[in-house]
């Protein structure tokens, strides 16, 4: 399956689960993808709009919704 056919819940639920692995992530950190939009849950909202993200490090592999929603890398913070 491919990500563009995956449909992640865009939920306030799936929000409060990345949060816990976004928090952590140095990506996330590094580029204070928090103040731009849309802050969290990249794999259901699309790419943050963070100017000029520098990949650091990826924790989604981690995350439950990954997980549960069988996804690839590469749909995330930084790239759609």
């Amino acid at each position: 399956m491919k990500n563009g056919e995956i449909k992640v819940e865009d939920t306030e639920e799936n929000r409060q689960i990345c949060l816990k692995y976004c928090g952590s992530c140095p990506t996330y950190k590094r580029n204070s993808l928090g103040k731009s939009e849309p802050g969290s849950l990249f794999c259901a909202r699309g790419t943050s709009c963070a100017p000029l993200i520098k990949e650091i490090n990826c924790y989604c592999p981690a995350c439950e919704i990954f997980d549960k929603n069988h996804l690839n890398i590469g749909r995330f913070c930084d790239r759609k």
